[in-house]
């Protein structure tokens, strides 16, 4: 409601920021350029992580070129060489999973495990290759110990898959089919024959470890499929199948499996691989769990025909081995084979059935979807007469809306440019229900409802015939009114006014209304716009002159309007230049009497003039929305500035939130980014509203506004009451907010005579007594002398704050300002 007779300060739409600067100790300035400030600091978080995805991309390029330097070095160095590389990258993942911890973590500790196996077997094999794990048994120690990694690798990875997020099992079995194809085709090109090669112990040894390739083998394929958008996952998959690709490509080379270090090709690739999972590791999504939204899709033609190469491979071998009339081993040539394909004809059968499933909920959605639409059809066609009659009436009460009102009012002026009715004069009168709101609050909508129908009807008896009575939303009303004069249009005001005077029976409840009333009266040509706004002008000023008032129009209401225009026309160019500062004042510690905290408080320093008070601007910002861009400043700067001070000091900053601010959807994300782009802890920042925030809010707004606050305190934000007790409802919102502090008005601070018997001094205890019974921290604001800081002790009270030991200050002088505090403390 306004203060003064002006009317309300209109609403910026989109107020520009490009001023608004956010600046580092450092000197490194961040604008909060666009639309809106509100996500600002967080675009500013962004792109620093571009910068540091950048970083990581040319990091990771300059890794996977190491391995590479083996075909540069003599025989003898390169497996010191492939060991000190190996030893790196286990390290690094290492640190990467115990920076990232992930969720759950267990599955990269298992995957560590895996490399640190593989890692003691190569060093085994390296100082004694022939010792045997157990003396008799033709496994050697160096073997044993490579193959626990498989294991390991093979659990970790699954454990990985079953975190990857809403995956289908269709999608699990593709991976099954892919590794199936490959397998096969892999078994009878490369690995059947390296097999072969094997002798005795050799092959039972040499079998085990392909199959244990095979697994890990499978398991890489399936987290590449399940987490190919992820981009930690698809790492560790492809690392796997690097180690795979590896394995193989030293069996190619017919090497004896000894479990050795391996050089030249297939080095390269298995340290690859190990890069692979260090560069997984070091990249911030290993700890997001990935949100895959993606339906199944029938297989592909790659998927196609790689199971029908996989399918005709085994029958050719046969065929093959039958004319050459090669001896065919029951374990390689027929065990194996015929595993993979009991295996593959499981995945038809799995798949079939997902493909059919899928198909009939398609067929479903679509009958539903068809079904729905021609019952919309249908609904539009009912609904267009009843869009028509709304278009230009309330719904509710039947009377004729904005829109009605201005299409009439326009017609009127249009037919007042005939000089045939010249001269003809018209009123418009606008009214506000006073009070109207509480009712709501009080008894709920749907008795507001019926009591805007029941004011409908008492209104519609007042007005004359002829008369244009339209609601125009809300509790406001018009009525407009043709060859007229001051004096009728007086008097309609008076009688709708008297309409008001008996309660309104609604609910079983007796309901009294009041009504503020704004009169226009003219005469010849003018535009719908100058009439409303003259006529709106009128009405807030009978606002702010109090309720149940009738004002009419009059010049000197225009000018205070300009006035305020101006004010806002300075303001927004005070945003768009960058010409605000902030300054702070201390809060000193009662018994320590340091300094325990600032309060950061806004200025404006506009150039070639005097420094606007902020109860001249505050306010104006608040009506036209700049309050939220120039608050989500406040909060940047403050962060930023008392991230030096917490960290040397010790000392935490409140800063102030306006009532848009909390009932700005991007409020929690603006505070949650200034604290992260500043690195300032959440402990060292207080957040102070008024007590009339919630006073003046709805049910629904309290609670929404209640529970931001309550996220922003389960982060460690501290809140604050500020201004306590000058609100009439101050007890009635304490055990609801989310509160840590209460600030005591600096009306019970300053002024009264002194001693404990005084007023100020009997109401400053009972509101102590009520913050120590509650758990709150307690400032008392407004202390200038030290004889109230003594009673303020006496009284119990933690802190307080006022010209008693500082006035506001900028962030250098409080630098030195603290510095001073503790050089004397340590003279001590």
């Amino acid at each position: 409601m306004q203060t003064d007779m002006a009317a309300p300060v209109p609403a910026a739409a989109a107020p520009s920021t490009d001023g608004l600067v956010v600046r580092t100790r450092s000197g490194e300035a961040t604008p909060m350029d666009g639309g809106s400030a509100t996500s600002a600091l967080a675009r500013a978080a962004a792109r620093r992580a571009t910068r540091e995805r950048t970083v990581w991309l040319v990091g990771s390029a300059a890794m996977l070129l190491v391995p590479w330097l083996m075909f540069a070095l003599p025989g003898p160095l390169s497996p010191l060489f492939y060991l000190t590389i190996m030893v790196w990258a286990v390290g690094w993942f290492v640190y990467g999973v115990a920076t990232h911890r992930p969720t759950p973590i267990w599955p990269w500790w298992l995957i560590a495990a895996g490399l640190v196996a593989r890692f003691c077997g190569l060093i085994v094999a390296e100082l004694d290759p022939e010792v045997l794990l157990v003396p008799g048994f033709p496994l050697t120690l160096a073997l044993a110990i490579r193959l626990v990694s498989f294991p390991l690798l093979v659990a970790g990875l699954v454990g990985i898959v079953k975190r990857s997020g809403s995956y289908r099992s269709q999608r699990i079995v593709d991976g099954l089919a892919v590794t199936y194809g490959i397998g096969m085709i892999g078994w009878l090109l490369v690995l059947a024959p390296y097999l072969r090669k094997q002798t005795g112990d050799d092959q039972a040894i040499a079998f085990v470890f392909v199959i244990g390739d095979i697994t890990l083998l499978t398991m890489a394929v399936i987290l590449l499929v399940v987490g190919i958008r992820h981009t930690a996952h698809a790492l560790t998959g492809l690392a796997a199948l690097l180690l795979v690709a590896g394995d193989l490509l030293w069996g190619v080379d017919g090497a004896h499996p000894s479990g050795g270090v391996p050089t030249a090709g297939p080095g390269v690739v298995v340290l690859t691989g190990y890069l692979f999972l260090a560069i997984a590791a070091g990249h911030r999504s290993v700890a997001v769990r990935r949100q895959d939204g993606d339906g199944d899709q029938p297989a592909g033609r790659a998927k196609i025909g790689l199971f029908g190469i996989a399918t005709l491979a085994y029958p050719g071998f046969v065929a093959v081995a039958a004319v050459d009339h090669r001896p065919i081993d029951p374990l390689i040539d027929v065990a194996y084979p015929a595993a993979m394909t009991t295996g593959f004809c499981f995945y038809l059968a799995i798949r079939s059935a997902g493909l059919a499933r899928e198909a009939y909920r398609r067929e479903q959605e679509q009958a539903a979807q068809a079904a729905a639409l021609g019952a919309a059809l249908a609904e539009q066609q009912a609904l267009q007469g009843q869009l028509t009659y709304r278009a230009l009436h309330d719904p509710l009460t039947g009377l004729p809306n904005r829109s009605k009102l201005t299409d009439t009012l326009d017609r009127m002026l249009a037919d007042a440019r005939d000089p045939e009715q010249a001269g003809q004069r018209y009123g418009l009168l606008l009214l506000d229900l006073d009070g109207f709101k509480d009712v709501n609050d009080s008894h709920g909508h749907p008795v507001g409802d019926e009591l805007l129908i029941q004011v409908a009807a008492r209104f519609t008896a007042a007005v004359p015939p002829g008369a244009l009575l339209a609601r125009l939303g809300g509790d406001e009303f018009a009525v407009l009114l043709t060859e007229t004069d001051d004096e009728q249009v007086s008097a309609i005001g008076r009688r709708l006014t008297e309409a008001l005077r008996g309660p309104f029976r609604v609910a079983a409840h007796d309901l009294y209304l009041t009504t503020s009333l704004g009169l226009y009266v003219g005469a010849g040509p003018a535009t719908p716009s100058d009439v409303l706004r003259n006529a709106d002008l009128a009405l807030y000023a009978a606002k702010g002159a109090g309720k149940n008032q009738m004002v009419a129009y009059r010049p000197d209401l225009r000018t205070a309007h300009l006035e305020q225009v101006e004010l806002l026309a300075g303001l927004r160019r005070a945003v768009a230049m960058g010409e605000f500062v902030l300054e702070y004042q201390p809060v000193v510690d009662l018994v320590t009497e340091r300094i325990s905290s600032v309060e950061a408080l806004l200025r404006w320093d506009a150039p070639g003039a005097d420094r606007v008070s902020p109860a001249d601007f505050v306010p104006i910002a608040e009506e036209s929305g700049l309050i939220v861009p120039i608050g989500a400043w406040v909060l940047g700067q403050a962060c930023v500035d008392a991230t030096d001070w917490y960290a040397r000091f010790g000392i935490s900053v409140a800063v102030n939130v306006a009532t848009a601010q909390l009932h700005d959807p991007e409020f929690v994300t603006t505070v949650l980014g200034a604290l992260r782009f500043s690195g300032l802890p959440p402990q060292a920042l207080v957040l102070e509203i008024t007590e009339s925030t919630m006073i003046a809010a709805t049910a629904a707004e309290t609670e929404t506004v209640v529970a931001r606050l309550q996220q922003l305190r389960g982060r460690g934000i501290r809140i604050a009451i500020d201004d306590f007790g000058t609100g009439y409802s101050s007890l009635s919102y304490l055990r609801r907010l989310p509160v840590d502090i209460l600030k005591i008005d600096r009306a019970f601070s300053m002024e009264g005579p002194e001693g404990a018997d005084s007023e100020d001094t009997a109401l400053t205890k009972a509101i102590l007594q009520l913050s120590h019974s509650l758990g709150l921290s307690t400032v008392a604001e407004g202390v200038e002398t030290s004889e109230r800081a003594d009673v303020l002790r006496e009284l119990r009270c933690d802190r307080a704050q006022g010209f008693l030991y500082s006035k506001p200050v900028n962030a250098r002088a409080l630098d030195a300002l603290l510095a001073e505090e503790t050089n004397s403390l340590s003279s001590r």
